[in-house]
């Protein structure tokens, strides 16, 4: 697919896509939080190289993910510790896609 628009959005109009990713994951809220990880998961999969270098070059962006990522999730969880839980696990997977994105940008690079 073509996400040349993604790149072009990215900081602009009013935050870009980048300002909406930080409101959705600073916000607090796990719905939220779900969107914004689950996007960025998609933007991940698009394989698009100047996309994913935008999104790793966004430290405030990668510090929200990490910090939803290391959330301690309870053991028994209730209805929403349960959204939490699965935000938890897309945001590990984030890092991981980022991880394996950005070696591959350094040993291509």
């Amino acid at each position: 697919g073509d996400y040349s628009i993604f790149v072009q959005s990215w900081n602009e109009p009013n935050g870009g896509i980048h300002g909406y990713l930080g409101r959705f994951l600073q916000s607090g809220d796990a719905t939220f939080q779900h969107i914004a990880v689950w996007t960025l998961l998609q933007l991940f999969e698009s394989e698009d190289k100047a996309l994913i270098g935008l999104i790793g070059k966004a430290d405030d962006i990668i510090e929200h993910i990490r910090n939803i990522a290391n959330r301690q999730v309870e053991a028994e969880p209730e209805f929403e510790e349960e959204d939490e839980g699965e935000v938890v696990n897309l945001a590990q997977r984030c890092l991981e896609l980022l991880g394996q994105s950005m070696s591959k940008a350094h040993i291509e690079g």
